[in-house]
């Protein structure tokens, strides 16, 4: 089988940070071409965030980090074709991952309203947020890999809660965000102003183990 290489290049404009930082945030990026490996059940997927802060650079902020998750059973197929799996998988990282993302920061960042709402002018996610399938290694193009089973099972709903799960360790001091401390996998209130009712609760996010 013709392994085949999706190129799904995204130009984004715009700047972001992350709520308290002294810096003007590590940048974006531009989705590379990928793949995705039919079998394999985690998807790597890269979100850039944009958002308005005093303490960036003109008052506007550009991140990005990466947030690895379990595929949807559905996308854990062997045999589908590397173009419809790298299409899905890319299609899963921006409809899906993007709103859950986007709630997941207003958990363990309490400023996320009012910093985003520049971006989304109408409510909800706006230019905000926009994740994406990217490749795990610079340069081997693979955004998909193979967990040591957990993704196989359904995990449980742990909603996330700033007190308990999802709390101000998420963020250093500098404004790196670590979504892997988020210990939750649903997000059902924390949304902000304007956001479309349907948002919440979020889709089931699924996490391989670290």
């Amino acid at each position: 089988m013709r392994r085949a290489v999706v190129a799904l290049v995204v130009a984004l404009a715009g700047a972001v940070i992350v709520v308290a930082c002294n810096l003007s945030g590590n940048g974006h990026i531009i989705q590379k071409p990928f793949f995705a490996q039919p079998g394999d059940d985690v998807v790597n997927c890269a979100c850039n965030l944009t958002f308005d802060n005093e303490h960036c650079s003109d008052g506007h902020c550009a991140a990005h980090f990466s947030i690895q998750l379990c595929l949807p059973p559905s996308l854990q197929n062997a045999d589908a074709g590397v173009d419809m799996l790298s299409s899905a998988a890319d299609s899963y990282c921006r409809d899906t991952v993007t709103h859950v993302v986007y709630h997941m920061i207003k958990v363990f960042n309490g400023g996320w309203c009012d910093y985003k709402a520049p971006y989304a002018p109408d409510g909800g996610v706006g230019s905000s947020v926009s994740c994406f399938a990217e490749e795990l290694d610079d340069g081997r193009m693979r955004a998909t890999t193979v967990d040591d089973g957990t993704c196989r099972s359904s995990c449980a709903a742990v909603d996330c809660d700033y007190k308990t799960n999802c709390g101000s360790d998420v963020q250093d001091s500098d404004g790196t965000i670590h979504p892997d401390r988020c210990k939750c996998s649903i997000i059902t209130r924390y949304g902000c102003p304007g956001d479309p009712p349907s948002e919440l609760p979020t889709a089931l996010f699924c996490r391989p183990p670290n």
